[in-house]
């Protein structure tokens, strides 16, 4: 018998797990268009009945009830938002029931391929996570098309970020800390955003020298968000900021996601340097953002259904093997 699977949120990359998860689960698939309104949550009690797992696909705020409701009844609970402050809400719940948030591409499998790397060296001086969802072609002034939730991106670019430095975990400032990136020889930047390390400062805390998770941009980009967040103080009125990106930014699903992980430490007495490097293109089917978030989820929970995932509670995505990640049918895209 298949496995039950609730889905909650119908946008493109809810509707790209779908179509990853059709053929190997029972499917039941709601969202606000529908009459699911997962605000309320006695309609969210009445939706998980009888299934075995939930993933929200949905806006971040409809997390703390669906997580709630999936440990009350004792079923899986999955999700792909980046903000901190909902992440430790579901860590909160004592649940009897695995509890993943972060489950996408950054956070996500980003750190999962991270602390793989860690695991290969004796002690870690530096761990640099980047990651791009950017427009294959563009030729506006800001260098970006949106490819995936503008009310998603506005809070990664609001919001402070975790670090590691001098082996201690810090706050640092979104839209800061910018460097100059040269990847195949393609000229990027890259900033501080706030979500993408997840949990692993707390893990590696006193650990590892300097970790840090920053977003990659086409060069320019960023002096624009500045403007935009800083100088207007845009980042006040988060909502006129989204619907004018929802307005006048072009929508593309011609996009490319830059995947990139960069260690350095001791190996037998050496110094050395491993790198990860991952291009993932858009096809016909899916963009490249829907593949990539929702290959993620869908490689956890593939895992914890067929008894990969033991654990019970919180999972931190820095616990996940990446070996076993890019094995599963789902997560081969990052391999």
């Amino acid at each position: 018998m298949k496995a039950k699977i609730a889905i909650i949120g119908k946008g493109n990359i809810g509707w790209a797990i779908k179509q990853l998860l059709k053929d190997e689960y029972d499917i039941k698939h709601g969202d606000i268009t529908e009459g699911l309104d997962a605000r309320d949550i006695s309609q969210v009690r009445e939706f998980l009945k009888g299934m075995d797992a939930v993933i929200s696909a949905g806006p971040f705020a409809i997390n703390k009830n669906i997580g709630t409701v999936a440990s009350e009844m004792g079923i899986g609970y999955f999700d792909l938002t980046e903000d901190v402050e909902t992440t430790e809400f579901i860590r909160s719940i004592d649940s009897p029931s695995v509890m993943m948030p972060q489950c996408g591409l950054a956070p996500g499998a980003i750190n999962i391929c991270a602390a793989g790397m860690m695991n290969h060296f004796d002690s870690v001086n530096e761990v640099m996570m980047r990651v791009g969802a950017l427009p294959r072609f563009t030729n506006n002034e800001m260098s970006y098309y949106l490819s995936w939730s503008t009310n998603g991106l506005i809070n990664e670019y609001c919001n402070e970020a975790d670090a590691i430095y001098e082996g201690k975990s810090i706050k640092v400032m979104p839209l800061e800390g910018a460097e100059k990136l040269t990847i195949e020889g393609e000229a990027y930047e890259a900033f501080n955003t706030s979500g993408g390390c997840a949990t692993m400062c707390e893990t590696y805390e006193n650990k590892v020298e300097n970790l840090s998770y920053k977003t990659i941009r086409y060069p320019g980009h960023l002096n624009h968000m500045k403007f935009l967040f800083n100088d207007l103080h845009l980042k006040k009125n988060k909502d006129v900021l989204e619907k004018l990106f929802d307005k006048e930014v072009p929508r593309t699903t011609n996009d490319v996601i830059v995947f990139f992980v960069k260690v350095i430490g001791e190996i037998d007495g050496i110094l050395q340097e491993k790198t990860y490097l991952k291009k993932i293109y858009g096809d016909e089917k899916f963009s490249a953002i829907q593949r990539t978030t929702a290959s993620g989820v869908c490689s956890v929970l593939d895992m914890y259904i067929n008894g990969k995932i033991k654990s019970k509670g919180f999972i931190k995505q820095e616990s996940i093997s990446w070996d076993d990640f890019i094995d599963n049918k789902f997560g081969k895209v990052y391999s």
